[in-house]
């Protein structure tokens, strides 16, 4: 087993026992009765055991299928014991309670009063207060304060002037809806343009509202689409207004995902409901999501809306970052710059900069302090220039800085954009260059093929059907010409081969879910599950070196699923 899954497996396992520990601790707080605490751990159990039997086959598979059950059932009961209890609290006082007040004050209230209105009850006044959470304050910075990142701000000023242009839009009939997909590594600044963004149109009358995926997953089974729901509700009644989502994954889970939770699959059902009402409404918002992981995302979302592609920070925007943070406090010596800076820190994100700039900071506090033994006189000295950082202090500091790993995530970003791309554009692209940056300093030739082995076939035996599909060239085929669906797990084996010979740690990417691959025999096998109405499916093959095939196969007798179901 790769090392990378089992260390992952291995986390999961550890996090999923520590969140049936801390719900079995709120039971014996709450005097052996079940609470809302101990349903939400749970909950969170479950999923992790989802995603545990996602990442597993065999007997491991099945055991974290059967936990994940048992978890369910285990959340079911608390809910319905949850449900009894709340229906015992609101039961009516009769009339006769109420007769128990003196004569004089029921002739006294005899005479027209308004109706009182009717009292929300605790889900409601709860869901009241969570909406409350999403309005916020305008962020502090602008566009001015973002580091690089000149198209992506064009865009985006682009778009606040469209939305003054009120008169023209209507005249075009332009809809007012705009909605942004921003997809991107951790730290490379989605977030804070977005806010700077929202600072821009705050200015005009926007409001902003604000929140992230979890916030809304994060509740006790059947909260979750009421919140979703409420979230659509608000910002129609709201417009115009900016609504920002951030971790999306979390909230719009991509349903053609093996033993997806029948619960995140309504949400995703729910979450796009509320999204066509402010489409269908045609309402003033400017919709932006944002994800490092956009393969988790269900594809209908993603037919919904621009994606717009934010790659780490190229040499500018790191300059850039570099001069916000020493600028105004640090007067460089004259070995360094802000240039050797930037070219010193390829592929660094923004927090990457951020933690190197306040390690160098702390080495600095450290040296001045010792040297001058006064803090008012060490602030004198950094301020008047006379104490100087210097090229060897900063790179005695970066030699023992180790910048966040990025490899993975990039890699499964160029296999989504491979993944949605067409053929033609697939064949073309250099996705190495969309989200790394430093791919535009240093292009890198394309490594050509190793040629095809020529195959030849004796006349006097006739080829079977393997001999014959290696004739046709293609590197990677399909080894059956159809695949039938299992009628009971609804899951579909295809089985295929290399005309290259073996293919080293290869995996599946169809649609951007990720299939794990098998060797059986001199063939390569894994399990797909089909959405309802897929009859063919085309698979793009990835080995440990990068090299990527494609194939397809098609899928006899479908069973009906609303997994991919779009609204």
């Amino acid at each position: 087993m790769d090392n990378r899954l089992l260390e992952s497996l291995k986390k999961k396992e550890h996090e999923c026992r520590n969140l049936q520990r801390q719900a079995n601790e709120f039971l014996s707080k709450n005097n052996r009765e079940p609470c809302e605490e101990q349903c939400t751990l749970l909950q969170q159990a479950a999923d992790l055991e989802a995603e545990m039997a996602n990442l597993t086959f065999g007997a491991e598979k099945n055991h974290h299928i059967r936990e994940k059950n048992r978890l369910d059932y285990e959340i079911m009961n608390i809910r319905s014991e949850l449900d009894r209890k709340e229906g015992k609290k609101s039961v009516m006082k009769t009339p006769d309670d109420n007769d128990k007040d003196s004569g004089k004050e029921k002739k006294e209230d005899s005479k027209a009063k308004p109706v009182p209105a009717a009292k929300k009850s605790k889900d409601d006044e709860e869901l009241d207060r969570t909406a409350r959470t999403w309005y916020k304050d305008a962020p502090t910075h602008s566009f001015d304060d973002v580091s690089g990142m000149a198209e992506l701000k064009k865009k985006l000023k682009g778009c606040i002037f469209d939305a003054q242009a009120e008169r023209l839009t209507d005249y075009l009939g332009i809809p007012q809806l705009n909605s942004y997909f921003f997809v991107g590594p951790p730290g490379c600044g989605k977030t804070f343009i977005i806010e700077a963004f929202a600072h821009e149109l705050m200015d005009k009358d926007y409001k902003f509202m604000s929140l992230q995926g979890s916030d809304i997953i994060s509740r006790y089974v059947g909260a979750a689409e009421k919140n979703v729901t409420r979230l659509f509700e608000e910002a129609e009644k709201s417009a115009p207004c900016i609504v920002f989502i951030d971790e999306i994954d979390s909230l719009c889970k991509n349903r053609s995902l093996p033993n997806l939770p029948e619960y995140a699959a309504n949400i995703t059902t729910s979450f796009l409901t509320g999204y066509n009402r402010i489409h269908s409404a045609d309402s003033k918002v400017i919709f932006i999501a944002a994800t490092n992981y956009p393969n988790r995302v269900d594809n209908a979302m993603l037919d919904r809306v621009e994606v717009v592609r934010v790659p780490l920070p190229d040499k500018v925007a790191r300059e850039a970052a570099f001069r916000k943070s020493f600028g105004k406090i640090i007067t460089l010596h004259e070995n360094l710059t802000y240039e050797a800076m930037a070219e010193s820190t390829r592929r660094y994100n923004y927090r990457d900069i951020e933690r190197l700039t306040s390690a160098v900071k702390r080495m600095l506090f450290r040296k001045v302090l010792d040297l001058f033994k006064d803090q008012d006189r060490a602030i004198e000295e950094l301020k008047s220039g006379n104490y100087k950082l210097t090229a060897e202090e900063f790179k005695d500091i970066l030699s023992r800085f180790k910048p966040s790993p990025k490899e993975t995530i990039i890699n499964d970003l160029i296999e989504w954009e491979k993944a949605v791309k067409s053929v033609a554009d697939y064949d073309d692209t250099d996705f190495s260059a969309v989200y790394d940056s430093e791919a535009d300093e240093k292009p890198q030739k394309p490594q050509k093929q190793p040629p095809k082995p020529k195959i030849s076939i004796s006349k006097e035996v006739e080829p079977n059907k393997t001999e014959d599909k290696k004739l046709q060239k293609d590197p990677v085929y399909a080894v059956q010409d159809e695949f039938v669906q299992d009628p009971v797990t609804g899951g579909v084996k295809i089985v295929f081969a290399s005309s290259k010979g073996p293919i080293s740690k290869p995996f599946v990417n169809i649609n951007g879910a990720v299939c794990k691959v098998e060797s059986v025999g001199e063939n390569y096998a894994f399990t797909y599950f089909p959405s309802r109405n897929e009859t063919e499916i085309l698979a793009f093959v990835v080995s440990s070196d990068g090299a990527v095939e494609k194939f397809t196969a098609k899928i006899g007798k479908p069973i009906s699923s609303n997994k991919d179901f779009d609204i």
